[in-house]
């Protein structure tokens, strides 16, 4: 009987034994933090949004990122430098806030470098030769890997008031992204330049601090600026790209799987908002209009050619460190 009942036992502990070692072990889940400026109905907050989807979706879970937007974790100086330090590991921003991090990427959002948001494209693209030589770099000395970028619109003066030439900005304060690059656009432009974080810039706005401010339409419409602002002026003197990234211990702490999802949702990214963008910008013009604010164009007396003047005389005294950079530009553009 004794020899039975310890039968038993045994058999009972071989079966316990072997169904636990058979049975699923928990799924190692990787959580990616997320940090932007722009509000989740942004253009860029949809992309992030995008982005992250179909991170989980190619990697069937086992990789999640976490979305922090409205600068909840930070200024964009300080999300740039958190993505740096691995406390988060994914961000998007411009090129001109980025070269707080590498200082030659400011170089990608000089004002009037390219012609049209296609040239913008290909410029800023991950197979650019210009971007590759730069990636290189970001990630060799702040850990940081570019992912993708993408076309966000081109940034155009907003006023309280009609603007048709600098020297209807003489003594005025316009907002600019605190940035060099930024402030030069902004000076070169004919006004004062006062640097302000995004998420300030409608209190900036509504209790006079500056005048005016210059942003893409969809960036306009999601903060409402249209409610405080007047007239929109066509100066595109940025076409606005905006580079996405990973910290680089983060993506190599990924299986070579899951690179290669992040690296696919990326493309995935790039191609389908670029598309968005384009195809949507003089739809939402015409909804700023329609909401009460008026556009003015070259055909209304805007005088470009004196806004561009203005801006590439300040850009080559301020920026001649970057004139061998520029020239590769109008070469790998066509513009020579």
């Amino acid at each position: 009987m004794k020899k039975i009942t310890v039968f038993l036992l045994v058999s009972i502990l071989v079966l316990g034994l072997s169904a636990a070692a058979g049975a699923t072990a928990p799924k190692k889940v990787t959580v990616l933090k997320y940090a932007h400026m722009n509000t989740d109905d942004n253009f860029a907050g949809q992309y992030a949004i995008f982005l992250g989807k179909r991170i989980e979706e190619l990697t069937n879970g086992s990789v999640k990122v976490e979305i922090y937007p409205n600068s909840q974790l930070g200024s964009l100086v300080e999300q740039a430098e958190m993505i740096s330090t691995n406390t988060v590991q994914m961000h998007h921003d411009t090129w001109g806030n980025m070269g707080a991090i590498l200082e030659e990427l400011e170089a990608f959002d000089t004002p009037y470098l390219a012609k049209n948001p296609q040239d913008a494209i290909k410029l800023s693209s991950v197979d650019s030769p210009l971007i590759k030589k730069a990636n290189e770099k970001l990630i060799a000395t702040a850990g940081i890997r570019i992912l993708g970028s993408v076309y966000t619109g081109s940034r155009n003066l907003t006023c309280n008031f009609p603007v048709y030439s600098p020297k209807d900005l003489k003594g005025v304060k316009i907002r600019a992204i605190p940035a060099p690059i930024y402030v030069a656009a902004v000076e070169g432009m004919g006004a004062i330049a006062i640097p302000v974080d995004w998420v300030d810039v409608p209190a900036a706005l509504s209790t006079g601090v500056v005048q005016g401010e210059e942003n893409p339409p969809t960036t306009i419409n999601a903060a409402r600026l249209q409610d405080l602002q007047k007239y929109m002026m066509d100066t595109k003197h940025i076409i606005g790209i905006g580079p996405f990234m990973i910290n680089e211990t983060a993506f190599q702490n990924l299986t070579p799987e899951e690179q290669k999802a992040v690296l696919q949702a990326s493309a995935e990214t790039v191609e389908k908002f670029n598309k968005i963008s384009i195809e949507s910008e003089s739809e939402m013009i015409q909804k700023l209009i329609d909401d009460g604010m008026t556009f003015i164009t070259k055909a209304d007396g805007l005088d470009i050619d004196a806004f561009k003047a203005g801006v590439d005389a300040k850009v080559a005294v301020k920026f001649a460190k970057y004139n061998d950079f520029y020239a590769e530009v109008k070469k790998y553009l066509g513009y020579n």
